[in-house]
């Protein structure tokens, strides 16, 4: 009985796990603490880890760095692929905090989380709703200007 009740919880946790990781890789929900409401925190997290499959996608050479070559590529295949070309030089000029012509992924960290968070946050309560949360998607995913 007792290796019965052990097996039916291993089969819904993983259950659950599968779940909650949706395919490619993104986050399904940045709401860690599972509270309804996602905190500048929890949003911060959620971005460091799109930033960082999003470098790691960017960085052609693996130095570390993106530079405007990089940056232009990423606005050709956005293109490319149906989408508006983004503003590659804009983008590295934006975030190149030390002025050294190239973005590291600290900088790309620290570009604009509680900028996006602000702008995502429509009634200004200080945390997301998931609706607002949708909103960010789907201007992000419609090329929309809206935040990212």
């Amino acid at each position: 009985m007792t290796r019965l009740i052990l097996a039916a919880a291993a089969a819904a946790l993983l259950a659950s796990a599968a779940s909650a990781q949706p395919a490619g890789g993104r986050q399904a929900n940045p709401d860690a603490d599972g509270d309804g409401k996602v905190t500048f925190a929890e949003f911060s997290a959620m971005q460091s880890q799109r930033n960082a499959r999003m470098f790691a996608r960017l960085d052609a050479n693996n130095d570390g760095k993106l530079v405007a070559a990089e940056m232009a590529a990423m606005g050709q295949r956005a293109q490319a692929s149906g989408g508006a070309q983004a503003g590659g030089g804009r983008m590295l000029q934006r975030m190149d905090v030390d002025g050294d012509g190239s973005v590291t992924k600290t900088e790309m960290d620290a570009d604009g989380g509680k900028r996006r968070f602000d702008a995502t946050d429509a009634n200004k309560d200080g945390w997301l709703s998931p609706e607002e949360l949708s909103m960010m998607r789907q201007n992000r995913a419609g090329g929309g200007q809206g935040p990212a």
